[in-house]
């Protein structure tokens, strides 16, 4: 669990780079190239996801003959880039491999966005906000420094913008990368959450495939710091968004 003052530079870590607030240390991944490769069909992809990575993906998927999976392992990224990457997989019917982690950006924008998903019983997929935090951020504006504010304000703005378009193409539940932080439901005081399969279907995620597992059993070896969202009472959410 983490405090209300880290749970915020978490919240803000992807979205705002130059945001930091005193006496909290989020890790951030290296940018560059993720290792990327071609193995029998199949792109494995390891690292985070940006420009870079995503220039190469879309060379990989507009060839002649190209893989139809993606196998991913990443957690962080620029969220700008993954939406594309997203775009990517949606629009050449990538299905989507983790045997790993798919968390963060990686849920947000590429579980959401495949054609079809695999989860193997490893895998480790959770989100931690997105956009729609910013909100919450820019509740903080006046301990920004004024040199930034304005930059923080229309990155914010741009970034929903682009998310909210984003979720509209992939037909699923915008409110899916923050559930996880209403207050009445449990998970306010963790900095990740997750869902189970039934509630990942009422959000609209479509065909998964659990491989080695059924969907009973998926998720269940989420480690202890992470808060699993019941959405069994989300009607009663609805009046508030």
């Amino acid at each position: 669990m983490v405090s209300k003052c880290c749970r915020l530079a978490v919240l803000s870590a992807s979205l705002i780079p130059l945001l930091f607030i005193t006496g909290c240390s989020t890790p951030v991944e290296p940018e560059g190239l993720a290792d990327i490769y071609v193995d029998d069909g199949v792109v494995h992809y390891s690292g985070p996801l940006n420009t870079p990575s995503f220039n190469h993906l879309r060379e990989l998927f507009e060839q002649d003959n190209p893989p139809r999976i993606l196998a991913v392992n990443s957690v962080s990224g620029d969220p700008m880039a993954a939406m594309q990457i997203g775009y990517l997989l949606q629009r050449h019917q990538v299905t989507l491999r983790i045997r790993e982690r798919c968390e963060g950006l990686c849920a947000n924008y590429l579980f959401t966005a495949a054609s079809v998903r695999e989860v193997y019983p490893e895998a480790l997929i959770t989100w931690s906000g997105g956009a729609l935090n910013q909100s919450v951020i820019l509740q903080w504006e006046s301990y920004i420094l004024p040199g930034i504010r304005d930059f923080v304000t229309r990155y914010s703005d741009q970034y929903l913008r682009r998310e909210t378009r984003f979720f509209e193409r992939v037909s699923v539940d915008q409110h899916i990368t923050i559930y996880g932080f209403h207050p009445r439901l449990g998970c306010m005081d963790y900095e990740r959450f997750n869902y189970s399969w039934p509630d990942l279907v009422s959000l609209g995620i479509g065909e998964t495939r659990f491989v080695q597992h059924t969907y009973k059993d998926a998720f269940s070896h989420a480690d202890n710091d992470i808060c699993r969202v019941d959405l069994s009472n989300r009607h009663l959410l609805l009046n508030e968004k």
